[in-house]
C-alpha cells in the first residue's frame, strides 16, 4: 500500500519504472516486431487479427476484475490473494476447453481452415498467464514496476529471437503465436523466481464474493469493451480480403505501442495512487488535474509526430509494402487523442466505486461503436476508423462529464488545463509535416524529424513555461545526486 504521506514520491518513482518496463519490455516487442514484419507478409496478420479477439476475452476473464478489487482493497489478507489466485487458474483452464471446441466453428465462420491450430495453440496462453496474475497485482499495488521491467523485458527479449528464428524459417503467423507464448512463459517464471510471494493452501468462496460486488462490474465492463474493441478485426477479417486486415492490423498494432502503451504507464501508477486518497476529494481532484496535464504533455506531441511522419516510418521500417496501412495508422492515432482521457476517466471512476456508471459508459460507447461499423462499412476501413474517432470523442465527453460530477473537476476545466499542450502539438505537427514533404525515405530522415519535432516541441514548453518540464529537469537532478 502507498504511503499517503509520500504520495507525489510514490507517483513519480512508480511513473519512472512503470515507463521503463513500459517502454522497455514493448520496445523490445515493438523492434522484433518490426523485423518480424519485414519478413512476413500482409495474410500472415491477418490471421492474426482474426484471432485478438480471442486472445483479449480470455486475458479479460482471467481475471474477472480481482485484480483490481485486490487493488482497491485497503489491506487485503493472504487468504484473499490466494483465493483469487486458485480462481484465476481455474478459469483459465475452463477457458482453454471452452476456445479448443469453438475452434472449428470460427474457422468455418471465416473459412479458414488454418484457424482452428492457432486458435487451440495460442489459448494455451490463459493458463501461463494464471499463474503470474497475483504477482502482477500486488507489483502494481505497491507501484513498484522494477520487477517487472526486469521480467517483461527479459520475456520480450527471449520470444522474440525465438520468433524471428522461426519467421526465418518459413513458419509464418506460428512465429508471432509462439513469441506470445514464449514470452509469457518466461515472464512467468521470473516472477515466480524473483517474487516472495507464494500461495497458501486456503480457497475461500466468501472472499470471492466480497471482491465480486466490485469486480464483476468491471469484468462485464472490460468484456464489453474488448469484445466490442476487437470487433473491427472480426468485421473486416469477414467482410474485406485477409490482406486489407493484415495492413489494418499491423496498422493497428503499431499505433499501440506508443498510444495504449503510453496510457497504460499513467493508467497502472494513477489507480493504486488515486485509491490511497480515494476519501479526500480535494486531493484526488488535485491528483487528477496533475495526472491529466502530465498524460497530455507526453501523448500529445507522441501521437502528432507519429501522424506526421507515417508515410516515412512505414517504408524505412516495415517496408514499402506496408505503405499502403500509413491511412489507417493515421486515423488510429487519432482515436488515441480521445482514448487516452477515457482510460484515466475511467480509473477515476473505479477509485470512487462507481462500477455501475463505468459500465453505463461502456454500454453507451459500445452501441455506438455498433452503429457506426453498419454504418460505415459500406465505404471502406478509413470510413469504418473516422466513425470509431467520432465515438472515441463522444465517449470522452460522456465520461468526463461524469468525472465532473464525483470530484468537481469540470469539462471546461479538463479542456482549458490541455489546451495549451493541443496547441502546441498541432502546430509541431504543421511543421513536421511541412518538413517531412522535403525529405526522402531514409533512416537518417526519420531521425531528423524527431529530432526537429523534440526540438520544436521542447522550446514550445519552455517559451510557455510549461511545469512539466522543470519537474522533469528537477527528477533528473534528484535521480543523479542519488546515484
Amino acid at each position: 500500500m502507498i504511503e499517503s504521506n509520500n504520495l507525489k514520491g510514490a507517483a513519480a518513482k512508480g511513473l519512472f519504472w512503470s515507463a521503463t518496463e513500459r517502454f522497455g519490455a514493448q520496445g523490445i516487442q515493438f523492434v522484433m516486431g518490426i523485423f518480424l514484419t519485414r519478413i512476413l507478409n500482409t495474410s500472415d496478420y491477418g490471421l492474426l487479427g482474426m484471432i485478438l479477439i480471442f486472445m483479449a476475452v480470455g486475458q479479460t476473464l482471467i481475471d474477472s476484475g480481482f485484480g483490481s478489487a485486490l487493488i482497491w482493497k485497503k489491506n487485503p489478507s493472504q487468504t484473499d490473494y490466494s483465493s483469487v489466485f486458485y480462481f484465476n487458474i481455474s478459469v483459465s483452464f475452463i477457458l482453454y476447453f471452452l476456445f479448443f471446441l469453438i475452434a472449428p466453428w470460427v474457422a468455418r465462420f471465416y473459412d479458414e481452415p488454418r484457424l482452428v491450430d492457432l486458435i487451440r495453440v495460442v489459448s494455451l496462453n490463459f493458463i501461463i498467464l494464471s499463474f503470474s496474475l497475483i504477482q502482477q497485482t500486488l507489483l502494481q499495488k505497491r507501484v513498484d514496476f522494477k520487477l517487472m521491467a526486469f521480467v517483461n523485458s527479459g520475456g520480450s527479449i527471449v520470444g522474440g529471437i525465438v520468433a524471428l528464428f522461426l519467421a526465418l524459417k518459413g513458419f509464418g503467423v506460428w512465429s508471432i503465436v509462439w513469441q506470445i507464448l514464449i514470452k509469457s512463459l518466461i515472464t512467468s517464471l521470473f516472477l515466480w523466481i524473483f517474487s516472495t510471494w507464494r500461495p497458501m493452501a486456503v480457497f475461500k468462496f466468501t472472499v470471492l464474493k466480497e471482491l465480486f460486488g466490485y469486480g464483476s462490474k468491471l469484468t462485464v465492463a472490460g468484456l464489453i469493451y474488448t469484445v466490442f474493441q476487437n470487433l473491427y478485426f472480426n468485421i473486416i477479417g469477414k467482410l474485406f480480403p485477409i490482406e486489407s486486415l493484415g495492413l489494418y492490423t499491423r496498422a493497428s498494432q503499431l499505433q499501440d505501442f506508443p498510444v495504449k502503451t503510453g496510457v497504460s504507464i499513467f493508467n497502472r501508477v494513477v489507480f493504486p495512487v488515486f485509491a490511497t486518497i480515494q476519501d479526500d476529494n480535494g486531493r484526488l481532484k488535485n491528483a487528477v488535474r496533475k495526472t491529466y496535464r502530465s498524460m497530455v504533455f507526453v501523448m500529445f506531441p507522441i501521437i502528432f509526430i507519429l501522424i506526421a511522419i507515417a508515410d516515412q516510418m512505414m517504408v524505412v521500417l516495415l517496408t514499402e509494402k506496408w505503405l499502403p496501412a500509413s491511412g489507417y495508422f493515421k486515423l488510429l492515432c487519432l482515436t488515441g487523442l480521445f482514448y487516452i482521457f477515457q482510460i484515466i476517466n475511467y480509473e477515476i471512476l473505479k477509485t470512487k466505486g462507481k462500477l455501475g456508471w463505468v459500465l453505463q459508459l461502456e454500454m453507451i460507447s459500445k452501441s455506438l461503436l455498433v452503429i457506426n461499423i453498419f454504418i460505415t462499412y459500406r465505404w471502406g476501413i478509413s470510413a469504418i476508423i473516422w466513425g470509431q474517432i467520432g465515438v472515441n470523442l463522444i465517449a470522452a465527453l460522456a465520461s468526463s462529464i461524469y468525472v465532473s460530477k464525483l470530484v468537481g473537476y469540470s469539462v471546461l476545466l479538463q479542456i482549458r488545463d490541455v489546451s495549451v499542450y493541443f496547441i502546441i502539438s498541432v502546430t509541431m505537427y504543421f511543421v513536421i509535416a511541412f518538413l517531412a514533404g522535403y525529405f526522402s525515405y531514409s533512416w537518417l530522415s526519420l531521425v531528423l524529424l524527431l529530432f526537429t519535432a523534440l526540438f520544436f516541441y521542447t522550446l514550445a514548453g519552455i517559451i510557455f513555461k510549461l511545469e512539466e518540464l522543470t519537474e522533469i529537469k528537477s527528477f533528473i537532478k534528484q535521480y543523479t545526486r542519488k546515484k
